[in-house]
């Protein structure tokens, strides 16, 4: 089997992005710890025990470094996956850190700016669901084939689902009514599951979506720590339902 055959033939891949040194960190003269080598795909940890200093390599599918820039991560690990996507695969991307890591700022970006620009354009500081809303979007159209598009957007904090995208005039009756009876898990008959009774949006370009994902994540529960003044304290799943002649399914995990 040829390295490509099994590449192609991988189900997970772990990728790995270190951020920059907050302003904080900097003013506080904090020690680097964490080295990338994005060709080598390692990360070195050094660690100081009993007066030694320890380091530790570990390898990657991909590693980014504190300069990569949103479309270096987009080009190299994502297209590949929506490209699947199109193919009629099924697909997810997770992000997954310690609060203040920058899985947020990965995966959405500026949100209020991910809007498109002058000729289709994308802000640069655009994340992985803005890039892969316009890459699927532009594909279909090309394809000039009938299709539809649905969103729904949950949020799960204290082993609680919250529906980000409840019609706010009556999403403090529906908060009362979770605290009586939590949205249930179901059981989708296709061996995965499903949450029942969540608000299900229809859409039909780019901007409808970016509104949508910065009108739930408005909703989010923050709260300050000591490494983010507005930690996310909670995770939320934002499925992507495409029905098409070629494409099934794309799930962004946040």
């Amino acid at each position: 089997m040829s390295r490509v055959d099994k590449e192609k033939s991988v189900n997970v891949q772990v990728l790995l992005r270190c951020r920059p040194f907050s302003d904080d960190e900097l003013r506080s003269n904090a020690p680097q710890v964490v080295t990338c080598n994005d060709y080598q795909r390692e990360v070195a940890v050094t660690q100081t025990i009993a007066g030694k200093q320890i380091d530790r390599v570990f390898t990657f599918d991909k590693v980014f470094g504190p300069t990569a820039r949103q479309r270096d991560l987009y080009d190299q690990a994502i297209i590949p996956i929506v490209n699947e996507v199109l193919e009629g695969f099924n697909c997810t991307i997770f992000a997954y850190g310690q609060t203040g890591t920058g899985k947020t700022y990965t995966m959405e970006g500026e949100c209020r700016r991910a809007k498109s620009g002058p000729e289709g354009q994308l802000p640069s500081d655009a994340g992985v669901i803005p890039r892969a809303v316009k890459q699927i979007f532009d594909t279909l159209e090309r394809q000039n084939t009938e299709y539809s598009v649905k969103v729904t957007f949950l949020e799960l904090y204290n082993e609680e689902i919250t529906d980000l995208l409840a019609p706010e005039e009556i999403s403090k009756v529906a908060l009362e009514e979770r605290q009586k009876k939590p949205l249930p898990l179901m059981e989708d008959g296709k061996g995965g599951v499903l949450v029942r009774g969540l608000e299900e949006e229809i859409v039909t370009n780019c901007s409808e979506i970016f509104s949508l994902l910065e009108r739930g994540s408005a909703k989010r529960r923050t709260a300050e720590t000591l490494l983010n003044k507005q930690s996310r304290f909670s995770f939320t799943h934002f499925p992507l339902l495409i029905s098409s002649p070629y494409i099934n399914l794309i799930l962004f995990h946040l």
